[in-house]
């Protein structure tokens, strides 16, 4: 443990130096899109034949508008595929930069009969998304309406002549031909990759370059507060390919006196922003002619010492056994049997334990949160205990109610709601290392009415996502060294009308895992760029659910039977089972 935690103090003395020199470019991010996007294919994989509509002779003005639609979605070369669609005027002065939107579906209705040779369309749709500049998906709701005019050229065949500028596509259009990838940044202490989810064109021909791109540009504005990089925007980035050899050379210039810390720092964002993204390495990572970090020559793959720990992947859950609470105790589950925690971690007389959070410190030793609930001469309230194993819990905070405590990463803090509208975050004092309470500042949830009913910190520490009012939020952390930390640019993730959540927590994939009321649709997985959402498996699930956790390969729920975990059977289904050794409804607990 002492070179791990040797390695994370190094990264802790850098902060300043990424603050000061790299975070500059967590403002460069709404630099407008190239109207002269570079023609390039898809990932390292086998490339994939993409459908690109060409005009159909012939055909009625209605199809035509349609297959435009379908061919927007084909970036390359300035939109060439669209712009085959339009009259030569209008393909002259059409700019897809101006917005791209996303829309559930287009409807096309056509204004009044073919007249003078030309044809006017109503074009409508509900707006769901909008593809910043750079890739960044942004949820929307809100209508579509603009209008479209086309008119028969000399050969008889129908053009587009008048149209709003910016590219609108059917979601479908948008995902078959979109693919998600994480460029990864760093939380502020330089110990763990953030993730910021884009969308890349499938049709480009070399991802790295697109990728790295990307990064260089840095985090999409709802990040920026919360997040650095060592890349600096002023760095030029080459990519050249192996010869006859899997794996690429990135060769960068202009990192100036970029210190051996942030080169390591920038070879994990690097590597694990191009391995997640499925481009073939080993890579060679050079600057200014010579290796990026001095003390590695060779090639860097995932598995290399200075970056697996790293792993955006996997968290202390894969490696700390699934723990339970339930009104008596804490209990840990080693080999299909519940055990206490230790001396002091269960209830007597009139006090229940109501939830709990394991975290794991930058030594390895598992720390304990938990809540507990006591009536005491007609009066109920919450009170957070802190502790480990072995010297058992004290209190450390107290109100009527408190959410289920959060650990940000190495136990460096735990997060919990007071009464539903205060935000506190648990801190040992620099003077005597006994937790203080800080209250977060919670001005920048604009919009946000409603108790909050449950919260969780993110894997990196840079993200929360809570429920409040009944509906799914994400903010960023901002952390501040000359006040409280403060919660930022929320943005609320959308569950279908009808399905009210309950509970959720973020897998280590950096996927939120929710819980909700609904026979049809109890468990969901939303990805916090609002994108995607969908449906998990039911089978065996008795709604309502009550808490959820997750590791990188276990789900867990509780609902109203018992605590139940996601399993994968023969044939590839997968159904809900009962955790083996855990009796009665127990919630589950995973290490943060």
């Amino acid at each position: 443990m002492t070179d791990r935690r040797n390695t994370r103090a190094a990264r802790t003395r850098v902060l300043a130096a990424i603050c000061a020199t790299a975070l500059v470019a967590s403002g460069c991010t709404t630099l407008p899109r190239s109207t002269t996007p570079q023609a390039i294919r898809t990932f390292e994989a086998p490339a994939q034949e993409l459908d690109i509509p060409e005009p159909r002779p012939d055909v009625a003005p209605d199809l035509v508008l349609r297959d435009f639609y379908t061919a927007s979605a084909h970036p390359t070369d300035n939109y060439a595929a669209a712009r085959e669609f339009l009259t030569d005027d209008a393909a002259a002065t059409w700019n897809p930069a101006e917005s791209t939107l996303i829309v559930d579906g287009i409807n096309v209705i056509a204004d009044g009969p073919v007249s003078q040779g030309g044809q006017t369309f109503g074009t409508r749709g509900a707006i769901v998304g909008q593809l910043g500049p750079n890739g960044a998906y942004e949820t929307h709701t809100t209508a579509y309406e603009d209008t479209v005019r086309m008119v028969r050229g000399t050969d008889g065949q129908w053009r587009i002549a008048e149209l709003p500028d910016g590219v609108v596509l059917e979601r479908q259009n948008f995902l078959d031909n979109n693919s998600p990838r994480n460029i990864y940044f760093l939380d502020p202490t330089g110990n763990h990759l953030v993730p910021d989810r884009r969308w890349i064109y499938r049709g480009v021909a070399d991802a790295s370059i697109e990728l790295l791109g990307k990064m260089q540009n840095g985090p999409r504005q709802r990040l920026a507060a919360g997040v650095s990089t060592a890349l600096p925007p002023e760095a030029g980035i080459e990519v050249i390919p192996h010869e006859g050899t899997p794996g690429k050379t990135v060769r960068l210039s202009g990192l100036g006196n970029l210190d051996q810390d942030l080169r390591a720092l920038l070879a994990a964002q690097i590597v694990w922003t191009l391995s997640s993204a499925d481009v073939r390495g080993p890579w060679i990572l050079e600057a200014d002619g010579a290796p990026l970090v001095e003390t590695h020559e060779g090639p860097w793959t995932r598995d290399s010492d200075e970056l697996r720990y790293f792993d955006p992947a996997h968290g202390p859950a894969d490696t700390v056994p699934l723990h339970t609470v339930d009104a008596g105790g804490l209990y840990r589950i080693t080999q299909g049997t519940a055990e206490v925690v230790g001396e002091g971690w269960t209830t007597s007389g009139s006090e229940l334990f109501v939830s709990a959070a394991v975290g794991v410190d930058v030594t390895g030793r598992e720390l304990i949160a938990a809540v507990s609930r006591a009536d005491r001469g007609g009066e109920t309230g919450s009170r957070l205990l802190l502790g480990d194993a072995d010297t058992g819990p004290r209190e450390v905070f107290s109100a009527d109610i408190l959410t289920r405590p959060s650990w940000s990463p190495d136990g460096a803090s735990v997060w919990t709601v007071a009464d539903g509208d205060q935000v506190i975050r648990l801190v040992a004092s620099s003077e005597s290392g006994q937790p203080r309470a800080e209250e977060v500042d919670m001005t920048g949830l604009v919009g946000i009415g409603g108790a909050i009913s449950e919260l969780r910190v993110d894997a990196s520490g840079t993200q929360v996502a809570f429920i409040a009012d009944g509906r799914i939020f994400t903010a960023t952390i901002e952390q501040t060294t000359t006040g409280p930390w403060r919660l930022v640019n929320p943005r609320a993730l959308n569950l279908p009308e009808g399905t009210a959540p309950v509970t959720l927590a973020w897998a280590p994939n950096s996927t939120i895992i929710v819980g909700a009321y609904g026979e049809e649709s109890p468990m969901w997985r939303l990805y916090p760029d609002g994108s995607l959402n969908y449906m998990l498996p039911k089978l065996n699930l008795s709604p309502p659910i009550a808490v959820v956790a997750a590791t990188s390969s276990k789900i867990y729920a509780l609902d109203d039977n018992a605590l139940m975990e996601l399993v994968t059977g023969e044939g590839e289904e997968q159904f809900w089972r009962a955790v083996t050794g855990v009796g009665g409804r127990a919630a589950p607990v995973t290490a943060e």
